[in-house]
């Protein structure tokens, strides 16, 4: 049975050819995700263990933790005597002060903004610095810079040229060399300028106070040892750290980063394999059809159930292994793909070679064989449970049972009812649960709704003439396969719609919150983006004095840790605030957070059981746990246009926080003043802060809801391989089919149709299975996109947005993909030989 499983494989290779197609590209979509992901964990981890190679220990500020939501939190500097004691304790056999800080690198006049950091930092040669000189000398005096090589690549700079570096102070520096990276070039995706220690001080205003102290043991001294020591000497006040924990923590602090990103990939991952497995189970299904009378000569000959149905199994088992094995060597090639296409939507990832571990080619060859042979499981068990005779008379495929459509109508129901709980306040869970009930309840009763609904949806078709009548009347005749073939590519379109309308919900809820509550005439932004903000005080202080100017009111973003979870809180100005926004208060006073409270969003005390007068324990990096009285609570809305759910004053905030930098700067200006010549002036006034970017509310809106665009945009992207596999599905099963209806076809030249007609009743077959599955699909997305909605609506104001274009768009192109998808298969059918068709049995 072995032999004749390969043989009838390999005989029958054209068939499934396009049905390994879409596991390799299924295949390869996993690889390339876990390639892509665990990439760029081992180029972070590999960046923080050079950094940190040559030292055994790090003394640094104590705080309460390092970082949130992947951002390291701000210490303070320790004193110059915090060295000396250092250096003086016995077993120590260096003790380095490191100066580091964000300084901007301006090349002949024009800021280096990369999309990662601007590190400023004081040089130090080996083992305890990780910036090796390549090119040059080491900064040695106060006017002399040194420049990573790939920055000094990208931006023309060579040694003996000028630049300039902006940080707290700025200053004009001469380039005397150029260093790298360990054993790269420069740090990804950022700028690095190193000078000497006291020029970092002077730059960074930190007096004599260093960042942290590199501390190299001696030979004979275990590090853990002189970790103790000094832990005992200095106790709480400072943090002592060994350089594998240093290496492990900003690591872990940067891969958090990546979460979203992997969890995304790997969905959509998912998602291909799931509309690859209703590819694979069409086709053998449609196989198995066809092979009926093969089949009964084995079950006549002597082979059992077991056989036939392991022979099935066995042809799926190779396919999966070839698709498997071709799948993973494409998924190298996907994962820099994928990083390029990242990149091109704004989400930077670490550059360097790919990392493909066995744990990757494990699951590729294990997801590539189950997946395929799962899917052949349920058409090799009905070859199975055939009796001979019976197979010899089958002609087409099976009806559709009452057993098949009162379970289809079951999970369907159970879908929708877990739909209607989430939309109506039941648990987010249900969400699930009517996702897998609508599928199910999809596939099931596919067969029993495709008929009505290809013959309502083909009326138009009836204008093409005998054509698209014949087309109409074939999908409806073979309901099981025109479902399978339509749910495929169903699913695909579904996952696009359902990303475009909660998409646009989300990005209009933002900007008519925004646009509700905030009335400032000009926002000013870090034009980086920053998480944190990017914008140095004195920004505040120029806008501010300018007469165009009437007021102008600062926003802060931090952390802060709840229980095992990180919340962000928003710093304002409660003087200033109501003069630039429009802040509605359901209980307490914006005013009273000058007395050190914090005001929540409605939902949240809702959630928490808090009113005002009560307390909210808080844990922040530096002061520990406090618990701040509840002043106020704000409209949901509101609070969305402040970005978070916690509010306190600006006073508090440089209380609890380190961080000095102001996120945005609202401006109302004078009511004399011209609005175009007010933000000239204002441009004018932060000309030599680059970084600073004047906005219109419209543009500070874009601002907000870029992230969404470019999530939008990089999933619909990766999303249309699942519609590309689908596509490959249609393509197949009317390959197929075609095999079929040899004698069907070969009947209609016999009595006067044109290969023209024949062709035609290909492709509008294959445009009707496009639009049954566009608009299955579309209903779909939009409808768990109202139900997320819904969801969404319950922490903040966000209503249902139909985007009609871009849903018109995707039915379009999904119609324009079906016509496509017919064309060689049509093809195929117009160039058929009348007499051999005529002739097959």
């Amino acid at each position: 049975m072995w032999r004749l499983t390969l043989r009838s494989t390999l005989a029958r290779r054209a068939r499934l050819a396009l049905t390994v197609v879409a596991v390799v590209l299924g295949v390869a979509f996993v690889t390339g995700s876990l390639v892509l992901t665990d990439t760029s964990g081992r180029l972070l981890d590999d960046q923080f263990r050079t950094a940190t190679a040559g030292t055994d220990l790090t003394v640094r500020d104590a705080v309460a933790f390092d970082s949130a939501m992947g951002v390291e939190v701000a210490r303070d500097p320790l004193p110059d005597a915090t060295v000396r004691r250092v250096a003086a304790l016995p077993g120590v056999s260096a003790a380095r002060p490191l100066v580091r800080g964000e300084g901007l690198l301006e090349v002949a006049g024009r800021p280096v903004v990369p999309r990662g950091a601007s590190v400023l930092a004081s040089w130090e040669p080996a083992p305890v610095g990780a910036f090796p000189v390549r090119a040059g000398r080491a900064p040695a005096a106060a006017d002399e810079v040194v420049v990573d090589e790939d920055t000094a690549r990208a931006h023309g700079v060579r040694v003996g040229d000028t630049v300039t570096v902006r940080a707290v102070e700025s200053a004009r520096l001469r380039v005397v060399g150029l260093v790298g990276f360990g054993d790269r070039s420069g740090l990804p995706n950022s700028t690095v300028t190193l000078v000497d220690l006291a020029t970092a001080q002077r730059l960074l205003r930190l007096g004599t106070g260093v960042s942290e102290v590199a501390v190299v043991a001696a030979p004979d001294v275990p590090a853990g040892d002189l970790r103790q020591r000094l832990s005992q000497a200095f106790g709480a006040e400072v943090e002592v750290a060994t350089s594998q924990d240093i290496a492990a923590a900003g690591a872990k602090a940067a891969r958090s980063q990546l979460d979203l990103i992997r969890v995304m990939l790997l969905a959509l991952a998912a998602a291909a394999l799931l509309v690859g497995g209703f590819l694979i189970a069409n086709t053998f299904s449609i196989v198995v059809t066809q092979r009926a009378r093969e089949l009964a000569l084995l079950r006549a000959a002597g082979a059992t159930g077991g056989q036939v149905l392991r022979s099935i199994l066995g042809e799926a088992l190779l396919v999966g292994v070839a698709a498997a094995g071709l799948g993973a060597a494409l998924g190298v090639g996907a994962a820099a793909a994928m990083r390029r296409l990242a990149g091109v939507f704004g989400v930077a990832l670490p550059d360097g070679g790919l990392v493909v571990t066995p744990r990757t080619l494990l699951v590729a060859a294990v997801v590539g064989v189950l997946v395929t042979v799962l899917a052949a499981a349920g058409p090799a068990r009905r070859a199975a449970t055939v009796a001979p005779v019976a197979a010899l008379r089958r002609a087409g495929a099976a009806g559709t049972g009452r057993a098949r459509t009162g379970l289809g109508l079951l999970a369907a129901a159970t879908g929708g009812t877990a739909a209607v709980l989430v939309a109506t306040g039941g648990p987010v869970t249900l969400l699930a649960v009517a996702a897998t009930g609508a599928v199910t309840g999809l596939a099931l009763l596919g067969p029993a709704l495709a008929p009505p609904l290809v013959r309502l949806l083909g009326r138009p078709l009836r204008l093409a003439g005998t054509p698209g009548r014949l087309a109409v009347e074939a999908a409806a005749r073979t309901p099981a396969r025109t479902a399978a073939t339509a749910l495929a590519l169903a699913l695909g379109l579904a996952l696009i719609s359902y990303m475009a309308v909660l998409g646009t919900s989300v990005k209009n809820s933002i900007r008519d919150s925004y646009a509700e509550v905030v009335t400032a005439d000009l926002v000013v932004e870090s034009a980086r983006g920053e998480m944190l903000g990017g914008l140095a005080p004195e920004v505040h202080e120029r806008i501010a004095r300018l007469p165009e100017v009437a007021v102008t009111s600062r926003i802060r973003y931090g952390h802060w840790r709840d229980g095992e979870q990180v919340s962000a809180l928003t710093a304002v100005d409660p003087a200033t605030l109501p003069r630039v926004a429009a802040l509605r208060m359901t209980a307490g006073s914006l005013d009273a957070l000058r007395g050190g409270g914090v005001v929540l969003a409605e939902h949240v005390a809702r959630q928490r059981g808090l009113r005002v007068g009560d307390e909210l324990p808080m844990t922040f990096s530096h002061t520990g746990t406090r618990r701040l009285p509840v002043v106020g609570l704000l409209r949901d809305s509101d609070a969305r246009a402040l970005a978070t759910d916690h509010i306190i004053a600006l006073d508090t905030f440089a209380a609890l926080y380190r961080e000095r930098a102001d996120a945005s700067v609202l401006v109302r200006l004078a009511p004399d003043a011209d609005p175009a010549a007010a933000r000239r002036a204002v441009t004018a006034a932060l000309a030599d802060t680059p970084t600073a970017d004047v906005r219109d509310q419209a543009a500070a809106v874009a601002g907000r809801t870029g992230m969404v665009d470019q999530v939008l945009g990089l999933v619909t992207a990766l999303l249309m391989l699942a519609v590309l596999i689908a596509l490959l599905g249609i393509t197949n099963t009317l390959a197929l089919s075609i095999t079929e209806r040899t004698a069907e076809l070969g009947l209609l030249r016999a009595v006067g149709a044109s290969r023209r007609q024949v062709g035609w009743t290909i492709r509008w077959e294959a445009v009707l299975v496009a639009a049954l599955a566009t608009t299955v699909g579309v209903t779909l997305g939009a409808g768990f996109a109202a139900a997320t909605v819904a969801v969404l609506d319950r922490n903040a104001p966000t209503a249902l947005a139909l985007p009609a274009g871009r849903l018109a768009a995707v039915v379009a192109v999904a119609l324009a993909a079906g016509l496509l998808a017919g064309l060689l298969p049509a093809r195929r059918a117009a160039r058929m030989d009348v007499l051999r068709a005529i002739a097959t049995p």
